[in-house]
Order: structure tokens, then sequence, then C-alpha cells
């Protein structure tokens, strides 16, 4: 096969280019290389890639091309296990087709029913959902899946992780079998590895390595702050700072938009960017910021993309990503060639829980420099963490007989809990880590844990303190 240099070499609708170009997405990355041309050609894949590799982009780009504008039909279900990551997904693949006149619409939690429901009546081409909300819609009949042609399963293992096994077979019994699926995956557990045995025609497997950052030249700290002083906070740390050049992520358009309203109130040199602006506005603020006319760019981590500028010296997280490997993307904007840097986050309360899973995700500590919030400042950072010898040991426990099933007395049908909200509370047992949690499976009137390390005990322990979305539930073994 040729070596794509270019987006411009694949063959697609010369309006997915202008898209594409717009973006600033220039030469494509190697999970995009190696499944871009197969999805084209109808092939069932199963990608290992981490998040953050350009995977979303890898499976957007070729479906906005393959689905049909004129069957006014669902012809796309993506399915994400979060409300965040669904809403991501989304507005990244309606970037990239926004130009074809393809319609995309999400379906999450926490999100009215009937909203839903009027969207789905519109025929979007392109639907991105979590496997329960799609449940939701499935069993109250809004939704018309006969002509879906192509389903994308994203973080597999998450899903599986978070009890969404059953749900998802469920979904993919209901799509029509003459279809392309696409599943990928971080890592490739057994359960994961049955579910495309099962339900994909003979796949192809392509395994994508993580990106590796040299961190030395960067200095990484945090900042434990209070929600509502965040801004206060953030317009000290600058001035203390005193950077030459920056960049602030945010996780949302909207948030940009609120920042850089209040920002530029008190700091004239500030621009930002972000895929919902005009393009000639977003032109004109990323040359100001290359020309140094303005010193401090605030801006999504997809409008970032494609974004190279010298003599960065700060990179700020306003808020913890997301995606793990987006942390990655973001840093390396800074202490580039023979220059240092400095990358800060700010951390909120309710995303502590997310910042110390990023941590073990690096396989290191970021130091606190302090903040607003008593609480956080005494929580305690996990250890480093190698992930591979925690599943490694898990797995070898299952194999033995030593994981310990626990039950805990909330269901489905007596609780409004989802599984994520189970996985949040045990992730913040001290003493617990992610890989000591295994399978988590949610019945109408209890839901199993699967506990490794000999920690079911503290499991049961704290559980007897720990509240789950204001009530506290119980755990016992068996």
């Amino acid at each position: 096969m040729e070596q794509i240099e270019s987006f411009k070499d694949y063959p697609l609708d010369n309006q997915i280019k202008r898209a594409i170009s717009e973006l600033g997405f220039q030469k494509p990355l190697e999970v995009q290389v190696k499944t871009i041309p197969m999805i084209l050609e109808g092939k069932d894949l199963i990608v290992k890639s981490q998040t953050g590799s350009g995977k979303t982009a890898a499976f957007s780009i070729p479906l906005c091309e393959k689905t049909d504008v004129e069957l006014d039909r669902p012809q796309v279900l993506i399915l994400t296990p979060t409300r965040e990551l669904t809403v991501q997904v989304k507005d990244d693949i309606s970037e990239i087709g926004k130009y074809t006149g393809l319609k995309f619409c999400a379906l999450f939690g926490k999100q009215p029913m009937e909203l839903q429901r009027k969207e789905l009546k519109q025929n979007p081409h392109v639907i991105v959902a979590t496997p329960g909300r799609m449940m939701d819609h499935i069993l109250n009949k809004n939704v018309k899946l006969q002509d879906i042609k192509y389903l994308v399963i994203d973080e597999a293992d998450e899903m599986f992780l978070m009890g969404f096994k059953e749900q998802i077979e469920t979904i993919i019994k209901k799509l029509p079998t003459d279809r392309v699926t696409l599943l990928f995956s971080a890592t490739m557990p057994e359960e994961v590895k049955i579910l495309s045995k099962m339900y994909m025609k003979n796949p192809e497997s392509i395994e994508i390595e993580s990106e590796v950052l040299n961190i030395d030249k960067i200095e990484q700290i945090y900042y434990a702050v209070d929600g509502l002083k965040k801004v206060d906070f953030m317009k000290k740390m600058i001035r203390h700072e005193q950077p030459e050049k920056t960049i602030i992520f945010c996780n949302t358009q909207e948030q940009v938009d609120n920042l850089f309203a209040i920002m530029r109130k008190w700091n004239h040199s500030v621009c930002a960017v972000h895929g919902g602006m005009d393009q000639g506005m977003r032109m004109e603020m990323l040359k100001g910021f290359k020309r140094s006319v303005y010193k401090i760019l605030i801006a999504t981590d997809l409008a970032a993309r494609g974004l190279h500028v010298k003599d960065i010296t700060h990179v700020i997280n306003y808020g913890v990503p997301f995606d793990h490997e987006n942390y990655i993307h973001r840093i390396g904007r800074t202490g580039r060639v023979d220059q240092k840097g400095i990358a800060i986050t700010l951390v909120i309360p309710s995303e502590m829980s997310r910042f110390e899973e990023l941590q073990k995700f690096l396989g290191y500590t970021i130091p606190c420099k302090g903040g607003h919030i008593d609480k956080l400042a005494k929580t305690s950072v996990r250890k480093k963490v190698e992930q591979s010898t925690g599943r490694r040991r898990y797995k070898d426990e299952m194999k033995k007989g030593q994981a310990v099933s626990l039950t805990i007395n909330a269901g489905m049908a007596n609780s409004p809990l989802k599984p994520k909200d189970i996985l949040s509370v045990l992730r913040s047992i001290p003493g617990l880590t992610t890989e000591d949690i295994g399978k988590i499976d949610m019945m109408d009137k209890i839901t199993k844990v699967s506990i490794a390390g000999g920690k079911e005990r503290l499991v049961i322990k704290g559980l007897e303190t720990k509240k789950i979305k204001g009530k506290t539930y119980r755990a016992k073994k068996g």
C-alpha cells in the first residue's frame, strides 16, 4: 500500500477535505493511516489504541465519507462509555462532516428523553450514544435501526469494566447483521475478544503503540482549587508566573467562550479558538498568537490540533482532560527543542478522582503546589502504579480463584444508580486501586463486583460510610 503523506491523498469528498483542512489536520497519525483505508473498504476492525491517539478522527473521516446523505435514516451508531465522551465524539465527527449535509445527534443520560426523542424524529444520519440511554430509546421505540450500516464500539474495555456487556449485546442484536463493526479498545481483555468473535466478520486486528512523552524538560504541577474561585485563582497564578506565551486548554467550547469573556476584561493579550467559531475569526486569532500579538490562547483540544507555535513557556489545563492521552498532547506544546516549559493543571474537587486516574496512567505523581481547598490539600496522591502489572495480577488471581465476589444491595430496579457510579465510589476507597476491581455486573436488585488483592474487607468497610449518590449501600461476600 502506498504511504499516505497528507489527508489530501485520500479518496474523500472535497467537503470533508475542506473541514479537515480547517481543523488543522495535515499528516495523518499512525492509527489514521492504518484504519482509514480499511474502513473505506468496508472491513471489520479491532483496533487496540489508547484514547487520544487520533482514533476518533480515524473512524469519523471514513464514516462521513461512506454515509449516504440522501438516505434520511440513521446509518452509523457509535457507542461510548460516558456522557462526556459521547458529547466529545459527537462534536468531533460533526466538525469533520459539517459541510456534507449529514445530521448528528448525541444520546446520554441526565438529558430529557423527550428532547432526544424529538431529535431522533429528525432522522440523524449518525447517532453517538451511551449504552444505557441507547437501550432506553430502543425500549421506547424512539429510534430506527434497520438502516444501520456501521457500528463503532469505542473504549470497549472501559464499557465492559462498567458493566455494559449485556446492554451492548442487546443493542447489537437489534442491528442488521449486514453491517461493518469497528471495535476500539485501549486493552484487550478476554470479554472484548469474545464479543469480537461473536459479532464481527473476519475482523482485521491493528495495534497502535502509545505515544511516549519526554518529560524531562517540562515541569508539571497542579493546584487544588475551589470551583467557584477558579477564575480568580488563575488570574493570580498568571500574574505570578508571568508566562511569555501560554495556551489554556478547556474541555468544552462553552468553557472557552465563558473564560475568554472574563479574561479579556483584564488582559487584552488574550485570544480564543474552538471549532464552533467562524473560520475567518479562528484563523485571525491563531495568526495573532503565532506572531505574539496575543500572549494567551484559550482553546479546546480539537481547535488546537495542528497548531505549531514556538516559545510556548506554559500550558495550563483549566480542567482535567477527559482523555488521559490528551494531557500528553497538551503539555507537549511546551518544552520543545532546547527549551523548558511548565504545565499547570487546576483541579476542582469533582475532578480529583479523574486526576488520580491520570497520574496512574502516566505512572508518576504530579506535585501539588497548594490551593484553596483543605480537603484536596490533604488528599493523598497514590504512588506510582504500573498498570500492566496490576492487570496481570488480577488475571492471575482470577485464574487461581483468589478474586472474591461481593454483593451490593443496589440494583437497576430499586435505585437510580449506574455501574459507573459504583465504580467511582470503589475507586475512592483508600487502599483500593482500579487494578483490584474486576467486573461490575448490575442486576435488577443487586450488583455483583469482583475484588482481587485480598481487599474485599476494604470494600465492605468502606461502603459502610461512603455514600453512592447520597445513599448508603452495604456489601457482603457471595
